[in-house]
């Protein structure tokens, strides 16, 4: 007989057994009760808090909201992955502390457990795993990653929500990942990256790991699974680790009847579902000040920059491999192609020049001069003469190229030219007196171009992403207010500047909208001169949109020459124009432009004898400024002789003590003055 005493400890044991289970999410018409973690003893995953506070809420907030759903039940396989990939793209918004963080979290989340039913139809009841997802994520760095399972489920037993029901391990594609790699755990994290031997932080460490069959008895690589990831904080920078896990083996993908032809015919090889791979080299790739490689086809090889062109060159072939279906021959030639890149001199364009060559794509990206990370050319490199910095890809010369990627073919034509910008020692903390003083910030400046952000459609965004940190937009509207409202802020910019910065705005939303004219008419208001209105506008299906306009609209028109294959003719019709603009602008810095009409600069006053510079009318609607910049727009034209002569007026006052009349600030009045007479 049982005593009181023994029944009491029977009764509490009783009561204590649930506890001692396996915690379930509870569950109505598939949406969470109470959210209970299966194993993990606390009310919601940690990587929910974690994500809800790693970035603003209307942000990250929303994210944590939306990741409860993809981990129930009844959810779709591979929306678990979706959602870590919206949080991957969500971070690229951010400073890079920011995106870092994201990162890790969207990876942690997309290995969290799944919550499964048990089977209640067999007795006792069948712990079920969940079913893995069978497309490959968007973002390089989810690759390879799956949703853990719990160990107390039945290893041949899994749920699938499509079906509602159980199936058994091997029945269907989803009860493995990668499509039939056996029951694969979750990867090893990645070793730290070693040290470069240079001292340069690209570095591309491979390490092997094995996919081990169920029951753990022999080796089942059927497939070679390549994960390349970023190392570092900076997830825009160029560390990387290269992972692959299992054996290659050689397959042949069938002809892709969407697979770009090849100019190099079928030598090289099908690409599959993606463009014949090509690099290329400049400065200003992620907003670097040196030169470096990235891919120029960002939709088919979505990876950002890096000095070391082992990393670029390693992940195109990953991708070849892991995401594009294309055959041995293709990823044959991809070898080939980066055994070429590292026999070349390293960190300059002959590089990317090699690694083109194996594909059939002549570049001359060897004439670009390497610059360090201090912004400094690097001797015996190029032709001479540094690479054009901003925005814009380097003018290379491309011949027999593939038929372009509309979006890299716009990105490739804009230059930036800083021709009457304050002089250096008042930048980045004050500028010339007549378009005020930015503090801590550097003088705003907004590029127009295809590709930023990953985007296919040409797109605004701010030069300086370390003074004015926002994503893209198609509106410039919302990056010239993030500037201005940036510079009240965060700069501690004075009222002069933010007045200018006001102007500025005005002149970009009065240029004909979502056309680089818009950002020339912000910049111009700065002092600085580019000419993005040669950019041809490509809108979000990669459709040319339009025409290109202002001086260099014939090079937008050979860039979409390209498009239709008319590669010869565009590359020769680019050259044509670089050469004749070469020859203006040699001209004008000679004076040998001919005064047509006079002087249309009517402004006369000229402290220290320093007068504005004449503007001529050359014709067909376009006005030189002597020394400086060929305009569109009369008004801009002297304008822009009004701000070259307020800073060589600030120049010379500088030069001559600040003392009587000639001072910076009567400089700053006069250029006021000259400007309101253009006006």
């Amino acid at each position: 007989m049982f005593s009181k005493s023994n029944l009491v400890c029977l009764t509490i044991l009783a009561l204590s057994l649930p506890s001692l289970g396996r915690e379930r999410w509870l569950e109505r018409e598939n949406r969470p009760v109470f959210l209970y973690p299966r194993r993990f003893g606390q009310e919601q995953p940690a990587v929910l808090d974690k994500l809800r506070n790693a970035c603003p809420g209307q942000f990250c907030g929303t994210l944590a909201g939306k990741a409860v759903t993809p981990l129930l039940a009844a959810q779709p396989e591979c929306s678990q992955q979706d959602l870590a990939d919206e949080i991957i793209d969500t971070s690229k918004q951010f400073d890079a502390a920011t995106q870092a963080n994201m990162l890790a979290i969207a990876i942690e989340y997309r290995q969290s457990e799944k919550n499964t039913p048990p089977d209640f139809s067999t007795n006792p009841p069948t712990l079920r795993n969940s079913v893995f997802c069978q497309k490959a994520p968007k973002n390089p760095e989810l690759i390879g990653l799956v949703q853990a399972q719990d160990p107390g489920n039945d290893p041949n037993i899994f749920f699938d929500p499509a079906l509602g029901k159980s199936v058994r391990l091997g029945d269907q594609a989803n009860t493995a990942p990668f499509g039939g790699a056996g029951n694969a755990p979750a990867p090893a994290p990645a070793p730290e990256p070693a040290p470069a031997a240079d001292g340069a932080s690209d570095v591309a460490v491979v390490p092997t790991a094995v996919l081990v069959a169920d029951g753990g008895a022999t080796p089942s690589c059927v497939t070679a699974i390549t994960i390349t990831v970023i190392g570092t904080a900076d997830v825009s920078a160029t560390n990387a680790v290269t992972i692959t896990a299992g054996d290659p083996v050689a397959t042949t993908a069938a002809p892709d009847a969407g697979a770009t032809a090849a100019p190099g015919g079928a030598g090289i090889g099908n690409f599959g579902s993606c463009s014949v791979p090509q690099i290329e080299f400049g400065v200003g790739f992620d907003n670097r000040k040196e030169t470096s490689f990235q891919p120029v086809d960002k939709t088919s090889y979505d990876h950002g920059s890096a000095q070391n062109i082992d990393i670029i060159t390693q992940f195109i072939c990953d991708t070849l491999v892991n995401k594009c279906g294309a055959d041995q021959t293709a990823k044959d030639t991809c070898a080939k192609g980066r055994a070429a890149a590292s026999a070349a001199t390293v960190k300059t364009g002959q590089q990317a020049d090699a690694f083109n060559a194996a594909f059939g794509i002549t570049t001359q990206f060897a004439g670009v001069t390497a610059i360090d990370n201090q912004g400094n050319a690097i001797p015996g490199t190029g032709n001479g003469a540094v690479a054009a910095p901003a925005a814009s890809s380097p003018a290379a010369v491309v011949t027999n190229a593939p038929a372009a990627n509309p979006a890299t073919s716009a990105a490739s034509t804009a230059a930036t030219t800083p021709a009457s910008a304050p002089p250096a020692s008042q930048q980045g903390g004050g500028a010339a007196a007549g378009i005020g003083n930015f503090g801590k910030c550097s003088v705003p400046q907004v590029e127009f171009a295809a590709g930023f952000d990953g985007r296919r459609e040409t797109s605004f965004q701010p030069t300086d992403k370390g003074s004015f940190n926002h994503g893209s937009a198609q509106n410039i509207n919302i990056i010239t207010q993030s500037i201005c409202d940036t510079l009240t802020n965060s700069c501690g910019a004075d009222q002069t500047a933010k007045a200018t910065c006001a102007r500025a705005q005005a002149a970009a939303s009065a240029a004909t909208a979502k056309t680089g004219a818009q950002a020339d008419a912000f910049n111009n208001v700065f002092g600085i001169s580019t000419n993005f209105a040669a950019v041809q506008p490509i809108d979000d299906q990669g459709r040319v949109v339009g025409a290109a306009t202002g001086g260099a609209a014939s090079a937008g028109n050979n860039a979409n020459n390209g498009n239709n294959g008319n590669n010869g003719n565009a590359a020769n019709n680019a050259a044509a124009t670089t050469a004749a603009a070469t020859q203006q602008t040699s001209q004008a810095s000679s004076g040998n432009v001919a005064v047509a009409n006079g002087n249309i600069q009517a402004f006369r006053g000229a402290l220290g004898g320093v007068k504005a510079p004449v503007v001529t009318d050359i014709g067909n609607g376009q006005f030189q400024v002597e020394g400086n910049s060929v305009f569109n727009n009369r008004s801009n034209a002297v304008v822009r002789s009004c701000d070259v002569q307020q800073n060589l007026c600030s120049n010379a006052a500088n030069a001559s003590g600040n003392k009587g009349d000639l001072t910076v600030s009567a400089c700053g009045a006069q250029g006021n003055q000259c400007r309101a007479a253009a006006a």
